[in-house]
């Protein structure tokens, strides 16, 4: 009965010659990997493979040898005398290997020009997700093929980044369309720079435009969150107050029917608060509320992407980048907007109040990528 076996050796090589002269040459690889810490002392990779135990196979081959003596020798009796054992077992995990990767092949599709390759490589190093890669990539490919004109290596960058400017949507606009005050509520993780971010907007959304505006904090979670705003509040000389339930939300705004302007600042809910979203969620996705999520550009775009679905409770409809200032790579924040299809509100690079914000444009967000000739030509347009 067939049993399976580890040898371990310095090399994956070793290993297998291992194998194979207490195995036999008949011995089949099953797997190949790098040796776990507590097996490390043993060797840097570990072999298994499949066979008879050594003893069954010399009573085999005797009886084989009994039953046989008088025939003449088979011509498959020397099939591996031609190569080593050790080169036949690679043999048969390369060709293991070979038609893995023929189906891998197959699932991606049409192969992409030579000339893709290196754009494909930037956006992905600016943390562009896989699946919006191989997206602008192919859509720059059937561009390249449209007509039966091939273009040049820069025609087909600007396409890609032309398919990116084309797929962001912005609106630097606070208030849900229609309501007849504007309330506008920032949601987001804890530490995205929402508290500051408002009083930006309280400045520029509210004093520039001469607009009654209260600011209403709700984070009570926070250590001094809710003092800070007061703070900032008194500078700028508009109202705040603190609530502490969505209960005490909702009286809020019923009481202050007269602002125009209302800025809501949520807690920053983790991951592992469920219910504190479900109870504000109840109130925070009323109609009247426009929900702005706030967001780190710092984060990568898969982390990006699990906060927006986990905020889907509250139902944002804009997207603000925060910490621009921070980081190099904002192929996370692109790929966000593009993928779940919200627009852009603002971005905010600094903590200075309030110059450090900005409405958010195509050429704003093409910029961030370094597009510059392309942002140009879309802010001439």
């Amino acid at each position: 009965m067939p049993v399976r076996k580890s040898f371990f050796a310095e090399t994956v090589e070793g290993a297998i010659a291992e194998a194979t002269r207490e195995m036999g040459a008949e011995t089949l690889l099953i797997d190949s990997r790098r040796t776990e810490p507590a097996e490390r002392h043993l060797g840097a990779y570990e072999v298994i493979v499949e066979g008879d135990p050594p003893r069954l196979k010399e009573s085999a081959s005797a009886a084989r040898s009994n039953r046989n003596e008088d025939q003449p020798p088979s011509c498959f009796s020397a099939r591996n005398t031609s190569r080593s054992p050790e080169m036949e077992l690679i043999r048969q995990e390369l060709s293991r290997m070979r038609d893995l990767l023929a189906r891998c092949a197959v699932r991606m599709g049409p192969a992409l020009p030579a000339e893709l390759l290196p754009m494909g490589v930037q956006l992905s190093n600016a943390d562009f997700s896989p699946a919006l890669v191989e997206s602008l990539l192919h859509t720059a490919t059937n561009q390249a093929t449209d007509g039966g004109t091939k273009l040049s290596e820069a025609g087909l960058q600007r396409a890609i980044l032309s398919e990116i400017g084309s797929r962001l949507r912005v609106d630097a606009e606070i208030g849900a369309p229609g309501a007849a005050r504007r309330i506008a509520a920032l949601a987001g993780p804890a530490g995205s720079g929402k508290t500051t971010t408002l009083v930006k907007l309280a400045v520029r959304m509210g004093l520039a435009k001469h607009s009654p505006t209260l600011i209403i904090s709700t984070d009570t979670y926070r250590v001094a969150a809710a003092d800070q705003l007061r703070a900032y509040a008194a500078i700028l000389g508009v109202a705040c107050e603190v609530v502490e339930t969505p209960g005490a939300l909702v009286r809020a705004l019923e009481e202050h029917r007269t602002k125009a302007t209302i800025l809501l600042d949520l807690p920053g809910i983790g991951p592992r608060e469920p219910e504190l979203m479900n109870e504000w969620s109840a109130v925070i996705a009323r109609p009247e509320i426009d929900v702005h999520l706030v967001l780190p550009a710092t984060m990568r775009c898969t982390d990006l992407l699990r906060i927006a679905r986990r905020f889907e409770p509250v139902r944002p409809s804009h997207l603000i980048f925060t910490h621009l200032d921070e980081t190099t790579s904002c192929g996370g924040i692109l790929s966000l907007a593009i993928e779940i299809g919200r627009p852009v509100s603002f971005l905010c690079a600094g903590q200075g109040v309030p110059e450090d914000i900005e409405p958010a444009t195509r050429h704003a967000l093409l910029r961030l990528i370094g597009a510059e000739p392309l942002a140009a030509a879309a802010a001439a347009a």
